[in-house]
């Protein structure tokens, strides 16, 4: 029976410090994950596109600057906004949504179901899903703004790549409290780079928080054992046990 993992737990800042030195695969088979078989083979999306079908999961990254090469650009509003942010704000703590990419780098696996025309992520964490369109279309003329925001991507060679926009700025970019406008926009790529591995990129472009784009890689690993059901249950109460109430200096 798998333990009670709260997302209060996840986002805590002392916690994640310890957290991050552990293998992502680590939390995933905590539960006895490892014992749970593999969901049915998904055929394969279609001629000469890349098979990202199966269970994955990231290197466990709480800050995307230890990701990336050289310090974030941060404009000066950015700069005072993570300098000043609390970590028991954190959004996910409070079980709101991570949005479309912290969710790939939680401690968590997920499992990418691929299709002609769409890609969909079921994730662990949260029991979630994203729903990337590859069948041509663009982002709708009048987007909402939402948690998740709208992702169309397009295929070249081995590689996926996807544009994200229409994200609201409720949630945070990663568990250190790197945040953003409603004006983000994302680039992924996923490139195949053998039968068990994905290169996953990210650019991150905010006008309001940073001077310019800059990009987070990971490698993405196939498992081979089931996702499992994680539910962050709203009201949490535990956030001032595992979360320091002051501002980082």
């Amino acid at each position: 029976m798998k333990s009670c993992f709260t997302a209060a737990m996840v986002g805590a800042s002392a916690l994640a410090m310890v957290l991050s030195l552990a293998p992502a695969s680590a939390f995933a088979q905590a539960g006895e994950n490892a014992s749970l078989p593999l969901p049915p083979k998904i055929p394969a999306p279609g001629p000469n596109l890349p098979d990202f079908n199966g269970v994955w999961v990231a290197p466990y990254t709480p800050d995307l600057a230890r990701a990336t090469t050289g310090p974030i650009p941060f404009t000066p509003f950015g700069a005072e906004q993570y300098k000043t942010h609390i970590g028991g704000d954190d959004p996910h703590g409070f079980c709101q949504p991570t949005g479309p990419t912290r969710a790939i780098h939680s401690p968590f696996p997920f499992q990418i179901i691929q299709t002609a025309g769409t890609m969909t992520i079921l994730f662990e964490i949260d029991h979630n899903f994203r729903r990337i369109f590859t069948d041509g279309r663009d982002h709708p003329k009048d987007m909402d703004e939402t948690w998740w925001g709208d992702s169309v991507g397009k295929y070249s060679g081995d590689t996926l790549t996807v544009d994200i926009a229409g994200m609201s700025d409720r949630s945070w970019l990663d568990t250190a409290g790197h945040q953003h406008s409603e004006k983000l926009h994302i680039v992924e790529t996923w490139q195949k780079t053998g039968p068990d591995g994905i290169k996953w990129t990210a650019t991150f472009e905010d006008p309001t928080y940073f001077t310019k784009p800059w990009t987070v890689t990971l490698p993405l690993k196939r498992e081979k054992f089931d996702i499992m059901e994680m539910i962050c249950m709203d009201n949490n109460r535990d956030m001032p046990h595992y979360i320091t109430s002051s501002p980082k200096k």
